[in-house]
């Protein structure tokens, strides 16, 4: 025995890969009725010797650690047990340890490296009957002596989580700003922006000290040509989307059964849940209704580590183990197999709690080809995933994200949630066409978002300190000439039902905007070289002018109240050749809005919220409520993730058509 052997307390035996396994099935199943494990699951014949113990542990049936020491003994091989393991693992030879096997490796085959020392490898399994494990170990190591122990399950899962869990952290938080400093929102504004904002401020003040009437009048002047310019271009946008723009991509039912279930990628579903424990039942349902095959399917559901009350749920639900309950709508014979898709995963701890660092820290223990992003209230079409997956395969690779429509299934509820549904009806519909026809940047919705997992990781995925990941994603892949296309498939979600709640929401959306501009504006000339000319002038004119028109708005609407109180008070404000284009922006403007969301309705046949597209401006005016109130929380606090309260609907999302 070797001094390294004897300081760890070792007594490894070699283990060759092509000796048969000393145990058979049968043999395996007494040792486990013996520590009175359930073995209903695999009583199956077809199950084979090596599939015995995973399929055990996707039923979430906890195998006691005596029964793994009752193995390794009838192996004749060492055991190590969770004490140990644990000890084993300290922070200085954690770090050498994970160069020697990368994380899908362990991850994938369940082996865990416990010490490396010259020619010789210490590894440990958890399922040492399985031979392709220990055919990937020889592989792996082809010159080095292999000495092989056995592991509990616990082990084995206390190992893989730990052995990368500070390095996964570090990643999701850090590595997007390392690659590319200049698209990462880890820093609000570089220092040639606050240059440029204090010098413009500066000069407006002055100017204004100087003569103010004129400086304000110019400065009116600016905005009202700005929208002068800016309404018939959007106004143009959605009417492309009217007439047809670039369609979503439409699969047909005969497509799909065409499309062998063999012939389908791994697809990885990323369910952020942070505080969302009224919603998980539920959306475990939806996820379980999903048409895909199950085998195929890499379900994580991501949860925040001091999130003790999702935790705790997920526990009483079973995703960690036995269940204390069961999820509703699920029958009693199918919860095992309802237990198998899901991968529950915990989010250390961090300076931020944002649903990008989430979904990064998710994607790197992704074992998909595909990923999607779901929030925790959505209700996918059932077959959304297989046709994303079909439309990928016949895809070029440049083709890296497919975004889903987006709708609500409580948009009957009241006055605030009908205008909600109304504008998500015509972005999703028809504007997001238009902008794919007219070759613009598309700013991704927040959830529904499918992904090739390699192009994803290639960008250097979400940025975490961006509160609206989904729009600065959706330019960052513009930049680097990678394609998003609209894949006709609908996810419903919960609309807010209060305005305080919509206010809070929409200020988090617009405070993210804002980010994602400052953070693409940082170099306007390596923007332009990126996007071109044509697509420069397209973000600008589309995405940029949506981040400041709503704070403008009320400055208009301050001047149009004031004008109509006091008709003479503003008279210098506007000089007679402006005011035919104010008057243009107030009345055509506006009409032409109000105009497209009632054509929305009609096209898509909901003459019923037609009158209620009349009074769209109201909804504008919170808007504005929105958007000051995002520009603030910018101010003070850049990276706080304001909370979207979910499950309050009493509309029950079973009522949905998909």
């Amino acid at each position: 025995m070797t001094q390294r052997q004897e300081n760890n307390n070792f007594n490894p035996v070699i283990i060759d890969a092509t000796t048969k396994e000393p145990v058979d099935k049968d043999c395996l199943l007494e040792i486990l009725k013996a520590h009175h494990v359930d073995t209903a699951p695999v009583e199956n014949p077809q199950i084979r010797l090596e599939d015995v113990l995973p399929t055990l542990r996707k039923a979430k049936i906890i195998l006691p650690q005596a029964f793994y020491k009752d193995l390794a003994d009838r192996l004749g091989m060492p055991f190590i047990d969770y004490q140990k393991v644990t000890k084993l693992y300290q922070e200085e030879k954690r770090s050498k340890l994970i160069t020697v096997m990368p994380y899908p490796v362990i991850s994938k085959y369940k082996v865990i490296p416990l010490e490396i020392e010259g020619c010789c490898v210490d590894l440990a399994v958890d399922n040492p009957l399985d031979r392709r494990v220990l055919l990937t170990i020889q592989y792996l190591f082809p010159t080095r002596q292999i000495s092989l122990h056995v592991v509990s399950a616990k082990s084995m899962e206390w190992a893989i989580d730990n052995i990368y869990r500070e390095i996964h952290k570090k990643t999701a938080m850090l590595d997007l700003y390392n690659r590319t400093p200049d698209q990462s929102a880890y820093k609000v504004l570089m220092p040639n922006q606050k240059t440029f904002i204090i010098t413009v401020i500066a000069a407006v003040a002055v100017a204004a000290i100087i003569n103010s009437m004129v400086t304000f009048m110019v400065l009116f002047a600016a905005i009202s040509i700005g929208y002068f310019i800016v309404n018939p271009i959007k106004i143009y946008i959605s009417l492309r989307g009217f007439k047809g723009g670039r369609a979503p991509t439409r699969i047909t039912k005969g497509e799909m059964e065409w499309t062998r279930d063999e012939d389908l990628p791994t697809y990885t579903v990323l369910i952020p849940v942070f505080r969302e424990s009224a919603m998980l039942g539920q959306n475990l349902r939806n996820m379980y209704n999903i048409n895909y095959p199950r085998d195929k399917l890499d379900i994580k559901v991501l949860m925040e580590e001091k999130d003790e009350e999702t935790i705790n749920e997920a526990k009483r639900l079973g995703l960690f183990g036995c269940p204390e309950k069961m999820v509703e709508g699920i029958p009693k014979e199918e919860y095992t197999e309802f237990l198998k898709l899901f991968d529950p995963l915990i989010i250390p701890k961090a300076d931020i709690t944002t649903k990008p660092r989430a979904c990064n820290y998710g994607l790197l223990r992704a074992r998909g080809e595909l990923c999607v992003i779901y929030d925790a209230e959505d209700k996918p079409d059932p077959d959304q995933l297989k046709k994303a997956a079909i439309v990928f395969l016949r895809s070029p690779e440049e083709v890296v994200c497919l975004q889903s429509k987006l709708n609500f299934y409580n948009a009957d509820e009241n006055l605030l949630t009908k205008w909600f549904s109304i504008e998500y009806a015509n972005w999703y519909e028809f504007y997001l066409q238009g902008l794919d026809w007219i070759d613009a940047p598309i700013p991704l919705g927040g959830t529904s978002n499918h992904f090739r997992k390699k192009g994803l990781d290639e960008l250097g995925r979400w940025d975490p300190y961006n509160v609206t990941e989904d729009a600065d994603l959706g330019i960052r892949l513009s930049r680097k000439k990678l394609k998003t296309e609209m894949i006709d498939s609908y996810t419903y979600e919960e609309a807010t039902l209060t305005p305080k709640c919509w206010v809070v929401q929409r200020s988090r959306w617009y405070k993210g905007h804002l980010q994602t501009y400052l953070v693409h504006m940082r170099n306007p000339r390596k923007l332009y070289r990126d996007l071109g000319a044509a697509k420069f002038w397209k973000l600008q004119l589309t995405f940029g002018t949506s981040v400041f028109i709503p704070v403008i708005n009320p400055v208009l609407w301050a001047v149009l109240g004031v004008s109509l109180i006091a008709p003479n008070a503003l008279g210098w404000l506007i000089p007679p050749l402006l005011a035919p284009i104010c008057l243009f922006n107030l009345i055509v403007g506006n009409l032409s809005y109000l105009s497209i969301y009632v054509v929305a309705c009609m096209k898509l046949k909901k003459y019923r919220y037609i009158p209620y597209a009349l009074l769209m401006p109201a909804y504008w005016a919170l808007l504005s409520v929105a958007a000051w109130r995002g520009l603030i929380q910018l101010i003070k606090k850049p990276f706080y993730w304001d909370k979207t309260t979910h499950g309050v609907s009493k509309v029950a999302r079973d009522k949905c058509v998909t």
